[in-house]
């Protein structure tokens, strides 16, 4: 029996994660040391990243505030739903000129303890990062600090799978992070069970044929 993706994946500290591809940005630091207290950490912040948090949580709340109090099919709604995704489209646009290819790494599984990514060569443990990372479906960018956990070869022998906890990052991000590892999981079940309903269908076809 095959294993879906999402029970193929190890908690990172106390979070679950989920597999999906995400680009990431890292940058090593000489030393732990320079990572930032909380209140240099949050005052250096690129703005756009702010932007795209705060427009995740708040849209997402007054959305759900409405559907609660209209139908799900009303104008309103769907009005409404249109706009929150042109807007994402827009941001999404923005937030790809943050993604530096210089510093671009393969995110591969992602939670609210950290991320994994695939990498050539293993990463040193302990190492520390500044860090982006770029969520497309969610038109989410979350500015954070990372730390090396472990690098474990894959079985092709050629790349190594990275884990990176969070040794910095906003609580509001993190939580909004958690969100979306419950959106992609969300998908990619819609996704198998629509799988599973074409394959069915395909074989009743095939066997009337």
């Amino acid at each position: 029996m095959t294993q879906s993706q999402t029970s193929m994946t190890s908690p990172i500290g106390d979070f679950f994660t989920v597999r999906d591809h995400f680009p990431v940005n890292l940058i090593a630091l000489d030393s732990a040391d320079n990572i930032p207290d909380e209140d240099a950490f949050i005052a250096e912040i690129p703005e756009l990243f702010t932007i795209a948090s705060s427009m995740a949580e708040s849209d997402q709340q007054q959305l759900q505030s409405i559907k609660v109090e209209q139908s799900s099919g009303s104008a309103l709604v769907a009005f409404l739903e249109q706009q929150h995704k042109r807007m994402n489209i827009l941001l999404g646009y923005m937030l790809r000129n943050e993604d530096d290819p210089e510093y671009r790494f393969k995110g591969v599984e992602y939670g609210g303890g950290g991320i994994r990514i695939v990498n050539d060569s293993p990463l040193t443990e302990d190492q520390t990062f500044q860090a982006k990372l770029f969520f497309k479906e969610e038109a989410l960018a979350i500015y954070c600090y990372l730390k090396a956990e472990k690098s474990e070869p894959e079985e092709n022998g050629d790349t190594y799978l990275c884990t990176l906890s969070f040794a910095q990052i906003r609580e509001e991000d993190q939580e909004l992070l958690i969100r979306a590892s419950l959106h992609a999981q969300s998908r990619q079940l819609k996704e198998r069970s629509k799988q599973r309903r074409e394959q069915k269908e395909s074989d009743s076809l095939s066997s009337k044929s």
